[in-house]
């Protein structure tokens, strides 16, 4: 007779762990962990939402993201501790983050997930401490129209007047310092949810050909093995690395039959570290070498495959009678005209703009070409 199939208390269990495990487990090990994001990934947002409850039990005390502007912890603070939920108060943070060119669902879901972890809290333990979400977002140029003189402010190269230098400097700064102050400084952790260009640590990458300063590069001077960097696969600009980890998990144990894996690892300890990083320039420790991918980042969680992201989806009536005049004054000021924009138009470019997430992420591999056919030549006579 045929051996009767294992049952499931039988079968070989993997060792590897969930990703909700693995950034648990390094959160508890470090006090900042940067998670390197692609902006709009419906899948990555829905996991982070998921995964809070589960990240605070583990003794995760701070969100902290780039997606609220610093100008509005305050009511950041109050939105996420109020006895109530508030949709309306929650979408007008993200009409304030970039006017009517930002306003996805999915990031107010994290939002929400965070005020239902701590209601669910205040329920059981009033003492608990909840769990706060830091505001990292700088205004990204000039807001006033009239300021810019028919120009437009995405013209001057995302250039604040205020602060003076480049954007993405400052930006980094900018979020250094609000880390240093809210979270290092009190002896608390965090989670740091950021665009994986802001979360390079000991990776200095070149961007036409100069040397890029990102706010995990400050804290990683600074903090060293008390920061880590932790991305998504896929996020990383490297087709071809993609496509050979993900020919990896196919020929794993675990990935053999298995369309649902995920998991989280150290990527040092790691046959998916020693893949081959072709598309990405930089240096480590200041020398200028080839790259692997346990040197861009130190952790991996993985979700499934890179073709399988879909984009986020816009938040219903983002722009309304109270905000519109900002969003739109905003707007204009990057796409300047002598007459005001209407809120059918503001509603358009929302949709375009949702329509060309995926355009910016990092391409797909180019599925491998059909061999063509040959057909044998007869000549006449030949039969």
């Amino acid at each position: 007779m045929p051996p009767e199939d294992p049952t499931d208390d039988e079968r070989p269990t993997s060792a590897l762990q969930s990703p909700e495990e693995y950034l648990g487990d390094l959160c508890g090990r470090h006090q900042i962990v940067l998670l390197g994001d692609q902006v709009g990934v419906r899948q990555h947002l829905g996991f982070l939402a998921s995964a809070l409850a589960e990240l605070a039990e583990g003794g995760v005390e701070n969100l902290a993201w780039e997606f609220t502007n610093s100008r509005r912890q305050a009511e950041l603070d109050a939105l996420i501790e109020a006895p109530e939920w508030d949709r309306r108060a929650c979408a007008d943070l993200f009409v304030d983050l970039l006017g009517a060119g930002f306003g996805y669902q999915e990031y107010a879901d994290v939002l929400y997930a965070v005020w239902k972890h701590n209601e669910a809290e205040r329920r059981r333990d009033d003492d608990r401490r909840p769990l706060r979400v830091i505001a990292l977002g700088l205004p990204t140029y000039v807001e006033d129209p009239d300021l810019l003189d028919g120009r437009s402010a995405a013209e001057l190269g995302l250039r604040n007047w205020s602060l003076g230098g480049h954007y993405r400097d400052m930006s980094a700064f900018h979020a250094a310092s609000v880390l240093t102050t809210e979270v290092l400084r009190r002896g608390e952790r965090a989670l740091v949810y950021m665009s994986v260009a802001a979360t390079t640590t000991g990776l200095v990458e070149w961007v036409d050909g100069s040397p890029t300063t990102s706010a995990g590069n400050l804290l990683w001077r600074w903090m060293a093995d008390g920061c880590r960097r932790v991305v998504f696969h896929g996020t990383v600009a490297d087709t071809a690395a993609t496509e050979r980890v993900e020919e990896l998990i196919s020929r794993s144990p675990e990935g053999r039959g298995d369309t649902d894996i995920r998991f989280g690892l150290d990527l040092a300890a790691s046959t998916l570290g020693s893949v081959a990083m072709t598309e990405v320039h930089g240096s480590v420790d200041g020398a200028d070498t080839s790259l692997r991918l346990r040197e861009v980042a130190d952790g991996y969680v993985y979700l499934g495959p890179r073709a399988e992201w879909a984009p986020c989806t816009l938040i219903d009536d983002l722009i309304t009678d109270e905000n519109f005049a900002s969003a739109e004054a905003r707007y204009r000021a990057l796409d300047p005209r002598p007459e005001p924009y209407t809120r059918d138009e503001l509603d358009e470019v929302r949709r375009s703009g949702q329509q060309e997430l995926s355009g910016a992420w990092p391409p797909l591999p180019e599925p491998p070409e059909e061999p063509k056919r040959r057909f044998a030549r007869f000549r006449k006579g030949d039969q």
